[in-house]
Order: C-alpha cells, then structure tokens, then sequence
C-alpha cells in the first residue's frame, strides 16, 4: 500500500483538512513531551521504510483528541489511560478506537529531588514557604496538570502556584534547581529523561489521585482499521517497554533531532521493528 502525502498543517483545527486528505494521508497526533516525541517518530520511520507515507500534525492534547473522534486525525500513540487522560477519553470512548497499551510500566505524579526532605504530597501545605509555593508543570491542557490541580484542592495548597510551560522548560528549571540543591516539586512521569539523568523521586500520594499503574495506549479514529488494515496492525502490534525507550528520549533531549535519532533507533532494533511489522507471526 503506498498513502500519498498531503501534508496538515500544524497551525490548522484540523477541520478545514479536505476530504482526499482524510482518505490518503495517515496523520499522527504528536503530542509534545518526551514519550510522545519518541514513539511517533519511532513508528513514523517503521511506516516509511514499509512504504506508507506519515504526516505528524503538532496541536494541543484536546485537539488531538478532538480531531480522532471527528475523523480528522488518523492515530495518537501518547494516550496516558487509566487516570492522565481519562477526562478526554471518556468524553470520546465510542467515537474512537482504543487498540491497548504500547508502553504498561509508566507513572505520573508529583517528584522532588532525593535530597529534598518531604516525603508526601500530603508534606507539601507545611512546606509551602521552602518551595516558594510553585510547582513546575507543563502546558495547561496535559492531563497531569489537570489531576496537579485536583491536588492542590485536595492537599490544601490551592493557594500554591501551578507554573505551566513547555516539557523542555520544566525540565531546564528542574535541572538549574537540582545544579544549585534548591528545593524544587515538578510534574512527573516516567519514562521521561529526568529519571535517568537526576536522582529523583515521587512523593507518596495518600489520596490516591494520580495512577502509579499508568499505561500508555495507541488510540485510532473509527474506520482505520477497516480502510488501512496493514497500517491498523502495525499499529496495534507496537509496543515497548520503559528500558527500550529511555536512551532514545536521553538522545531527543541532547540534540532535538527527533526523526535522526528514530532513525538509529530503528536500525539498532531490527528484531522489535520486524514484530511490529508482523514478519516473526506463525
């Protein structure tokens, strides 16, 4: 099958995007942190050197979630279920088509670095004056912010400020901070290259608002697999693990070259990419 390349984009709602586009490009939902930077080009040179053409369209969170349920995107591999974006998916659950986990051992939460002296997020209302009442997040729409928000009302520090940006500036901070041994709460998860490059560690959540048995999911448009089987299974028989993908974001974070350092890690695991591929079934 060869899907012709018309390319969306990025500053579109999506819904100007033509119906001949709709039916010969296969559009990827990107979603801007590391996990997603990771797996979208991972898969986007898989499709490529199996013939398809791939389109990535960057948008926010919702509008990727949006642009699934209305057709208007074809897939989106960073679907943070049961708990991060359970707000988006349960508002589209039988507009879209959920093909499972690609990655089981993830986590979100709220992390300091070890040397910090709370242990709890439950800590955080009696140390307000320590972390200058901040916690660093990402932008707005992710749903980690919208479980920290729940949070701060939760463990009484609606008073604190929730610092939003971008996945690369929480991380700069986190990184100044922690060269400097000041005292700093972020946004978590993992995987994500904080973990590998800091020594840092979740505070324990006593109210269980965050999931520490995160997945991420492959989530499709409805009709996908009908039109594109070939793709739909690649799509379906991606999956990896925390320890497979940890050197490829540690290489996105160095130098930004998202699609070079997909490229090597596609050639480096020819044995995962041929499972994906569906070339070692019976």
């Amino acid at each position: 099958m060869h899907v012709r390349s018309l390319l969306v984009s990025t500053g579109l709602l999506l819904g100007a995007v033509s119906p001949l586009a709709q039916a010969d490009s296969l559009r990827l939902g990107i979603g801007e942190w590391a996990t997603g930077q990771a797996s979208t080009y991972v898969l986007k040179t898989v499709l490529e050197d199996a013939g398809h053409q791939v389109d990535i369209s960057s948008v926010s969170l919702a509008a990727i979630w949006q642009g699934l349920s209305v057709g208007e995107l074809d897939a989106f591999t960073g679907a943070w279920l049961p708990v991060t974006q359970a707000g988006y998916y349960e508002g589209k659950a039988d507009k879209v088509e959920d093909l499972g986990p690609n990655l089981t051992d993830a986590r979100v939460g709220l992390a300091v670095p070890s040397y910090a002296d709370v242990t709890s997020i439950a800590d955080l209302a009696a140390d307000g004056e320590t972390f200058g009442q901040r916690i660093h997040g990402i932008d707005p729409g992710a749903g980690i912010m919208a479980l920290t928000e729940q949070a701060m009302d939760a463990y009484n520090i609606e008073d604190w400020q929730l610092v939003t940006g971008s996945d690369a500036a929480m991380s700069q901070t986190l990184e100044t901070a922690m060269s400097r041994q000041e005292p700093i709460v972020v946004t978590a998860w993992a995987p994500h290259p904080v973990f590998s490059g800091h020594s840092l560690r979740y505070l324990d959540d006593p109210q269980g608002l965050y999931s520490g048995d995160e997945q991420i999911h492959t989530v499709t448009r409805q009709g996908l697999a009908e039109e594109k089987p070939e793709i739909t299974a690649i799509l379906d028989r991606f999956q990896w693990s925390r320890a497979d993908i940890e050197d490829l974001m540690a290489a996105n974070q160095a130098n930004g070259d998202y699609e070079a350092n997909a490229r090597a890690w596609v050639d480096a695991h020819p044995e995962m990419v041929a499972t994906w591929l569906g070339e070692n079934d019976d």
